[in-house]
């Protein structure tokens, strides 16, 4: 998904979803100034469904790096914060 179609999808639902790895994605919202992202981890289960990992406490990425390096970042924290 381009940054355009990540921004309009923002737009249109609060949030985009950026793939970060093979059965794994993240919701990633941006606060109220669009200045920090935030977001949930999803991942794949075997059923097919994708189950909710964790989410950030806030929004503690910041919005100056590109959507999918913000998405890895969420992750990261979230996959830390869960003893991963």
């Amino acid at each position: 998904m381009s940054a355009a179609d990540h921004i309009e999808a923002i737009a249109a639902q609060g949030w985009t979803r950026v793939d970060t790895a093979p059965g794994e994605w993240v919701a990633l919202v941006p606060n109220e100034t669009n200045s920090a992202f935030g977001g949930t981890l999803w991942t794949q289960g075997d059923n097919g469904l994708d189950y909710a990992e964790g989410a950030t406490a806030g929004h503690p990425v910041s919005a100056a790096l590109d959507f999918e390096a913000a998405a890895r970042a969420v992750a990261i924290l979230i996959k830390k914060e869960s003893g991963e």
